[in-house]
């Protein structure tokens, strides 16, 4: 199954699209949105019964929040629920080709983008790192550059964890940054960092990392895919684990 996230932020607005329907079928019947989201170490739910419309789920910007995420599911996936776990409700949202719901962003009085919003059950279940170039989405003659980083853990925890910028060619790290789990984090990335040998990594948890840079009013704002998504060959998962140990390094060499 998908969880769903938005952004809440003082310099954009956002909402949030989930469909009512798959690629391949007719409308859902008898599924309902909610809410979830970790409240004194467990996972506290709530039901959205006012964001149907005849063709999707619409979450305003004044539902959402950093650290809410949101699924659809039938009164009955959650009989037997467990608040103390992140489960995997549902195989509705596991679709080929991929479903999509749609987080749109805006300015006041300024331009917009959009991004698929979607965090798959299979990640949230997972330790691991991130790894992800910052100069193909960020701009130096932008106004302001921002990642946005989107965890979401099994466990309702917020724990702080390391994110760095790391320059791969001078084997050095230029910038670290404390994020947390279960939260949508946002950095603001100095132009001077925005090189191509410098990437985004972090040692101890996935998410999704959003780039997002305004410049006179209008915004962009889109992914990166993992980086064995860019490899062919048989052996692509070995490769990736071989340079993320190299990312490792540096921050031990840094560390010592």
């Amino acid at each position: 199954m998908n969880f769903f996230f938005g952004i809440k932020d003082n310099q954009i607005n956002c909402e949030l699209q989930i469909p009512l329907f798959q690629n391949k079928s007719l409308k859902l019947v008898n599924y309902n949105l909610y809410s979830i989201f970790p409240n004194n170490g467990l996972w506290e739910i709530n039901k959205i019964n006012d964001a149907k419309n005849s063709e999707f789920f619409i979450i305003k910007n004044n539902e959402i929040s950093n650290d809410k995420i949101f699924f659809i599911a039938k009164d009955k996936d959650l009989i037997e629920y467990d608040s103390s776990k992140l489960q995997n409700f549902n195989s509705y949202t596991d679709t080929t080709p991929a479903y999509r719901a749609n987080l749109k962003i805006d300015i006041n009085e300024g331009g917009f983008s959009s991004y698929q919003s979607e965090y798959p059950f299979e990640m949230a279940v997972k330790n691991g790192s991130i790894l992800s170039p910052i100069n193909t989405l960020l701009d130096k003659t932008a106004d302001k550059n921002y990642v946005f980083i989107k965890n979401i853990f099994v466990d309702p925890i917020s724990k702080e964890f390391d994110l760095f910028l790391i320059n791969f060619k001078e084997r050095k790290v230029i910038k670290k940054y404390l994020i947390k789990t279960n939260y949508m984090n946002k950095i603001e990335i100095d132009k001077s960092y925005i090189d191509p040998e410098v990437y985004l990594f972090t040692k101890d948890y996935l998410g999704v990392p959003i780039f997002v840079n305004i410049k006179d009013k209008h915004i962009s704002f889109e992914h990166t895919h993992p980086p064995h998504e860019y490899i062919l060959s048989e052996d692509k998962f070995k490769l990736v684990n071989n340079v993320k140990r190299k990312f490792n390094e540096i921050i031990l060499q840094e560390n010592n």
